[in-house]
Formats: C-alpha cells, structure tokens, sequence
C-alpha cells in the first residue's frame, strides 16, 4: 500500500489523467480514486498515516542552514526521516540539489534563496532518495543536468564513476564510489577553490555513529569505503541522507560501552531532537571517535567482534546493527 501511494504521489497525477498535483494532495487523491479497501487502509494503516502526516508535510525536523565562506547548504527534511541538501555556491549563487524526494519543497527553498538551480546530484535508485527526480524535472520547466552512478535512477541524464568531476558555480564535486548500499551508490564530496570549505554527502552509505545496511554489496567493500572515507580531510562535515543518530549512537553504546565521546554525542543528539533539529552534518574526525563502524581497527571494537580481522568485524557489526532494536 505504501508503495502504491508514494508512487502515486511522486507522479503527481491522478488515475483519470487529470492535471498534476502537488504534495499530499497527490496521495490523497489518487487514494480516494482507488478501491474502497485502499481508502479503507489509507484511513487506518499506521504506516499511510505516519506517511501523510509525518512524511509529506515534512515534519521530523526543521529546515536549517549551514553558511560557509564559499558555499551554502540548506538542510530540508522530507518523508518520514529523509534530509535532502540544497547546496549553493556563494559566489555565483548557482545551486544543485542532493536526492529531492519532495521536490515541491525544493522548489520552495530555491524561490527563497532565490538562487538558480542546475543538477541534481542522487545518491542511489533507492524511491526515498531518487524518485522525485522526474517530477523535479517536469516541475521546474528548465534544462537540469542529473547526475548519479546507476542505470535505475529517474531522469539520469549524466552517469558517473569515482573520481568525476562536477562543477557548482565554482565549487567542485568529486565522485566517491562507493557500491555496498547499492551497486551503483555514489557519494558527493564538495569543496571550495581554497579548499576551506569542505563538505561530503554520503547517502545511504555513511550516517552520523553509523552506516547503510548491506543491501546489494558485502563487508569487502564496506571495508574499502571506509579506507576511501579515511582518505578526505578530518575537518570534512558529514551530510548523511536519514535522521537515524539516535539509534546509531546508542548501538554505538553496546559495541563499547566505556567509550565517552559516543555517550556524549548521544545526549546532543537528544538535545538536538527534542527541538525537532536535524542532526547532521558531524566532522569526520567526530566519526572517527564514536561511530564503530570507522573503528573496525580499534581494540574495543575488535573485542566486541570476537575478532581483528577487519572484514569479519565488519560483517559482526552490520549484523548485529541489522537486529538491534
């Protein structure tokens, strides 16, 4: 049922071809225009409801901003706890957009800032991370040039590998491939001319004390990630694609229970939740110090494994990751 109704709304028409239609307008409709039990379970499913109430109207957390020396990034929320990323080059105020799920809502955010929207950068083919990518499109009435590294995303129109180069005014984005996740998932690392500013969206694949579950890939390349993630500059900000901290950290907790920077960031996180803020982005030198799976090498970590090989501590923390609750 959910699928049905998020498809219904990502096209944005009704079954009888009628106009476009916007937001949860799109689901609402095309529901009522389905059979009696849809309406029936629209009405009485929790997950319709936590997808009408919480995800299309975009509640789980606020919209904030993040304003570098050369560069801009608006954090805008979407579905149940989706973020995607409008990221803005100070200088020229040309814009592109990480995963647009809503793209209602970027649109929004691009009349505000009033800046002028050219890519559309995707992560991966997951529906909650690229499957607004057609009707941002159609919606914005202008040449967009959308990027990603898989055959299965919506209105591709460039597809990239590790170490392409793209261009956001006069920042430049770096290709990080990193297949695990999904086969194709691509990561974007940003930074300005001077290399002050630095900044990495990382989809699926990286999230604040955590990490995306093994969905199309295996620890092998888990491991080869994190060695490519090792690599950037310590002071790079981290934008995963899920408000997912909390439950990270405190796995984080039971994989090692001494470590007080984990118990740390957890109650920030609290904090930052309890207000309805958005938890991202982290410094990967923070990564470094209380998400286990950066620390595959550490002592703690590799006890809590039963084990020091890093692929097998590796494969132990995502299975066990899997079954936390």
């Amino acid at each position: 049922v959910v699928r049905n109704l998020t498809a219904a709304y990502f096209r944005g028409v009704c079954s009888s071809g009628g106009r476009p239609l916007a937001g949860a307008s799109a689901i609402v409709l095309a529901t009522n225009r389905c059979s009696p039990e849809f309406v029936s379970l629209r009405r009485n499913d929790n997950q319709i409801q936590k997808l009408l109430k919480v995800g299309i109207n975009r509640m789980h957390s606020s919209v904030e901003d993040l304003k570098l020396n050369s560069m801009h990034i608006k954090v805008l929320p979407a579905l149940q706890d989706n973020f995607m990323y409008l990221i803005i080059d100070n200088t020229t105020k040309e814009a592109a957009i990480v995963d647009p799920v809503d793209p209602e809502s970027v649109l929004e955010a691009v009349r505000a800032e009033n800046v002028q929207l050219t890519k559309v950068l995707t992560t991966h083919h997951h529906w909650d991370h690229a499957g607004g990518n057609e009707k941002l499109v159609k919606l914005f009435g202008k040449p967009l040039t959308v990027y990603g590294g898989d055959d299965r995303i919506g209105a591709l129109t460039n597809k990239v590998k590790q170490d392409d180069s793209i261009t956001i005014g006069n920042l430049k984005v770096s290709c990080l491939f990193t297949p695990c996740h999904t086969t194709g998932h691509i990561c974007y690392f940003v930074e300005s001319p001077t290399g002050d500013d630095r900044v990495v969206f990382t989809g699926d694949t990286l999230f604040q004390g955590g990490c995306g579950g093994f969905g199309e890939g295996t620890p092998e390349q888990m491991v080869a990630i994190v060695d490519r993630f090792m690599s950037l500059p310590k002071m790079t900000r981290v934008f995963g694609g899920h408000e997912n901290t909390i439950a990270n950290l405190r796995f984080a907790q039971c994989v090692e229970p001494e470590n007080s920077n984990v118990s740390a960031r957890l109650m920030w996180a609290q904090k930052q939740r309890e207000n309805k803020l958005p938890t991202p982005p982290s410094l990967l030198c923070e990564e470094m110090c209380f998400n286990p799976f950066l620390r595959i090498d550490h002592p703690d970590v590799q006890n809590y494994a039963g084990d020091t090989d890093p692929i097998y501590v590796m494969f132990c923390l995502r299975k066990q990751r899997d079954a936390f609750k």
